[in-house]
Order: structure tokens, then sequence, then C-alpha cells
């Protein structure tokens, strides 16, 4: 299943959203998280993430979400994450590696994009996974499909975050479609040796990201891009 890229119309109402992903709403979330780059986006569910070659790291960090269907995330994220001692890159990914190619793990995609050590995540529905079959990568041919206005990832579907701009720290606040059906949220690291073979390789990182997110439920997820203001002040005072 490859991704799919749908434009959301910003409609300026950023103190509306506001409110609602902060009081009167009991569908709205907001709140802010460390992504260390050791968080294994493959290990969610188990007691310790999968081992594989170089370590398995930390447990990736999980999010519980409300309930609700039509529901919209963005994220602002910044800070630095390293690999075997140096090569520093923020959560858009850097060049240690150009590419990422990392085959699925139990009933999680895999993760196939340019560059490295980007932030990612994948939503979970509730229950047993563990008996499930792994869906098909999302499609991220080029540095350019990094940049859509939104996203539509499927569960247990691993997709790209980065620092939730079209841009390299800057440009237009990015809205990611939350499957209707999603219990949760997990956010971390897709590594491997090279970042290019099965999944492991996390012990050796250090460093991690910044992460602000916003959960918007219909009828106000329609204007998400317009919470730029409100992420970026979240994540300063974090």
């Amino acid at each position: 299943m490859s991704n799919s890229w749908i434009g959301v119309r910003s409609v300026g109402l950023l103190g509306t959203l506001a409110m609602a992903a902060t009081a009167g709403s009991t569908l709205a979330q907001n709140g802010f998280t460390y992504v260390k780059a050791t968080a294994n986006i493959f290990g969610y569910g188990l007691s310790t993430p999968q081992p594989g070659g170089g370590g398995g790291g930390t447990l990736a960090n999980v999010i519980a979400l409300n309930g609700g269907t039509g529901r919209i995330a963005a994220f602002s994220s910044g800070g630095q994450a390293g690999w075997a001692g140096g090569n520093d890159n923020g959560p858009d990914g850097g060049t240690f590696s150009s590419t990422t190619n990392i085959g699925a793990v139990g009933p999680i995609s895999g993760y196939n994009g340019p560059l490295s050590g980007q932030l990612v995540g994948v939503f979970i529905e509730a229950g047993d996974i563990s008996a499930l079959s792994a869906p098909g990568g999302m499609s991220y041919p080029d540095l350019a499909s990094y940049t859509a206005a939104s996203y539509a990832p499927g569960l247990r579907q691993v997709f790209y975050i980065g620092d939730g701009k079209t841009g390299t720290g800057s440009g237009a606040v990015q809205g990611f479609y939350v499957p209707d059906g999603a219990a949760y949220l997990v956010l971390g690291i897709a590594d491997a040796f090279g970042f290019n073979a099965d999944a492991g390789y996390y012990d050796d990182n250090v460093g991690g990201y910044e992460t602000s997110y916003v959960i918007v439920p219909a009828p106000a997820a329609a204007s998400i891009l317009g919470l730029a203001g409100l992420l970026a002040a979240r994540r300063r005072r974090a």
C-alpha cells in the first residue's frame, strides 16, 4: 500500500484550532515527547525491542490516542541525533547514509526512502497485533516525496515525519491523516547496519528529537495546517 498525498486547505483558524486542541473537546489532544535516537520503531508491543545486530535500542515512544474519525495529526520537531559517534543530523534526516532501506519486522512495515536517521512514526490499532501481517511500506522515491502537504499512512505502516514541515526548518506544517481505528501513535527511528539491512544497530545512537504533536478531530482537522504557531510555541516551552 503506497502513501496517499492529499492537499489540506488552511483556512487560517489558528485560534480556533488552539482551543480545540487544548480545551473543550474530549477528542482533541496535544503534547510533547523526547524521542531518543535509540527508540526502535519496530519494537512496538514487545517487552524489549527486536535486538537484531548491534542491539535493539530502547522502546519507542507510545502515545495513546483519543478515539474518533477524521483525525489529523501535525508535528513540530527539533534536536540532533548521531550515529556511530558522529554524523549528527536533525529530524529531517542526514547523510550518514543517502538512503534507508529496512524490511518489515513482524506486523510493522519496512521503511524505504532518502536520507537516514529521520523521525518516523507508525499508527497502531488496539489489541494484540503480533499475529498480523505487515502492510507494504509507504512510497518515498525521492526527497520531493518528503515535502507533500499531507499524507495518509495506514495502520502499522511506518511513515516519515521529520520536522513536520514541507521544508527543512521552514515551510508549511504537514498534516498526517490518522487511520480510523488507530489507538496508538508510536514515534522512533528506523535503524539498521548502515541504514540498509535488517532492523537493528540502535545501541551506538546518541541524542534525539524534541517533538510536539497535535491531533485534531473533524471538523477542526480541516484547518490543521494553521497549527504551526501552536506547535512551535509548545516545543519552545518544553
